[in-house]
């Protein structure tokens, strides 16, 4: 009798939890709806909020355990080295564009050093920004980012992608995460 009390009694908090009103969801959701429907107005705004709180309640997103802080000077050197990626790239793919080099692209594994899920998607979602890398499979046991690479001519090639992504994975671990 008392277990079917208690699994009776358990749907309703997470029910109650799925409605909730999530404020920074809902802020995000809504400037990205203002963006969109290009106009301000009371309509708008109300509107926007509404349908902001609807697809957090339709498409709830499971909790990210962060622990970490923004650690704003570390996210300008993140912030830095990735504006110096992509420009290096792109003058990289521009030249293939116009040269007569044809590239050998490849696939490289890479065996993340954190084991947080948040800190694996930054460093996925960064290395995929700069052009000619692209991230083709991700295993959360182990942690791990297959990457496909425009150009690998050599082992060489393959060790230094591989080692500029564990760099990438240390300035985001640096920029968003604790102290530990």
């Amino acid at each position: 009798m008392d277990e079917e009390l208690s699994e009776a009694a358990t749907p309703a908090p997470r029910k109650a939890a799925r409605l909730r009103f999530q404020p920074r969801q809902v802020a995000v959701l809504t400037v990205i709806w203002l963006i969109l429907v290009g106009e301000l107005s009371v309509v708008t705004v109300v509107g926007g909020v509404v349908l902001a709180w609807l697809i957090t309640v339709i498409f709830p997103l499971p909790p990210v355990d962060y622990a970490g802080r923004l650690h704003p000077w570390r996210t300008l050197v993140l912030g830095l080295h990735l504006l110096k990626d992509l420009a290096v790239s792109s003058v990289k793919l521009v030249g293939y564009a116009f040269g007569r080099r044809v590239p050998h692209p490849g696939i490289v594994r890479v065996d993340l050093a954190s084991d947080s899920d948040l800190y694996q998607v930054n460093t996925a979602e960064l290395a995929s920004v700069v052009p000619g890398t692209i991230v083709v499979d991700s295993r959360r046991q182990p942690r791990l980012l297959y990457l496909h690479v425009f150009d690998l001519p050599d082992p060489a090639e393959r060790d230094q992608t591989i080692e500029e992504t564990l760099a990438l994975e240390r300035r985001v671990v640096a920029a968003f995460g604790s102290r530990e």
